[in-house]
């Protein structure tokens, strides 16, 4: 039955489910009637009416023999609902708290890695794309510098929750893109005031006409390697994410060279 379901969707078993619809059919009751209704095994209906009880979805008489009312659904359900709300957040209290705990404990773990290791990570298909760009953003301390390709525009559009974080914890995030960005741009009026007004600030933006390569360095430690499919040059084939300082550093300057020839993007002057 649909009801019964919806019962044991928060919280009661099937047996409940059945003797609280039967209670709520029958009225004031005795077990004997309330097992017949429900289909409930005799044996066991005492003690899942002490089970309701318990829960706050029945009220018992104690006469002889005990009598049984079931308790208004508004308020037997707001019950179970604000109990479990309670348990949940105890539940993430200790988990924040253990969490805490673990990142101090793991912070003190020692890095024997060498200075000159070099890791590398790859992303094909869109979702790991997207989860790339999210881990990015998620994890930069002071700076990202990019030079996305126009198919990895809207992607930006997909990460501005991430990328508003990132503006909040001070991060600096420079992006030089074609002049195809200028239509795409208006789509960030649609974001909501607050969001809008920092990006506004705080995305430095300019355009360039030519650039033969499509990449970002992430704190001067990190690469971001764009590659296109080779017949078309407006689709994704891969991404690859590098931890190299030496590349990063090599690729920081031609981004420099190229930023410096760039037009300056007043996003707040283009959204007006």
């Amino acid at each position: 039955m649909p009801n019964e379901r919806f019962l044991q969707d928060v919280g009661l078993n099937a047996y409940e489910a059945a003797v609280y619809l039967s209670l709520l059919k029958l009225g004031i009751s005795e077990a004997s009637a309330i097992y017949r209704d429900a289909e409930v095994p005799y044996g066991k209906i005492y003690s899942v009416l002490e089970s309701l009880a318990g829960k706050g979805f029945v009220e018992v008489q104690a006469s002889r023999p005990k009598k049984y009312r079931a308790i208004d659904p508004e308020i037997s359900l707001d019950t179970i609902f604000e109990r479990r709300k309670a348990e949940v957040e105890r539940e993430m209290a200790v988990l924040k708290g253990s969490i805490e705990e673990a990142k101090q404990l793991l912070k003190a773990v020692p890095n024997q890695k060498r200075k000159d290791e070099i890791f590398w990570t790859t992303a094909i298909t869109e979702s790991e794309i997207r989860k790339f760009a999210v881990s990015i953003y998620s994890e930069v301390k002071k700076s990202v510098c990019i030079i996305p390709p126009v198919f990895g525009i809207p992607i930006v559009f997909y990460l501005l929750p991430e990328i508003t974080k990132a503006i909040d914890r001070g991060v600096q995030i420079r992006l030089l893109a074609s002049p195809r960005f200028k239509p795409l741009a208006s789509i960030l009026s649609n974001q909501e005031g607050e969001v809008l007004e920092k990006l506004k600030k705080d995305l430095d933006i300019r355009l360039v006409q030519n650039f033969h390569s499509c990449f970002g360095i992430v704190d001067d430690t990190i690469v971001v390697l764009f590659q296109p499919h080779p017949t078309d040059r407006d689709r994704v084939l891969s991404v690859v994410k590098i931890r190299d300082s030496g590349l990063a550093k090599n690729l920081k300057e031609e981004f420099e060279l190229l930023w410096n020839t760039g037009e300056k993007f007043d996003l707040h002057e283009e959204l007006e």
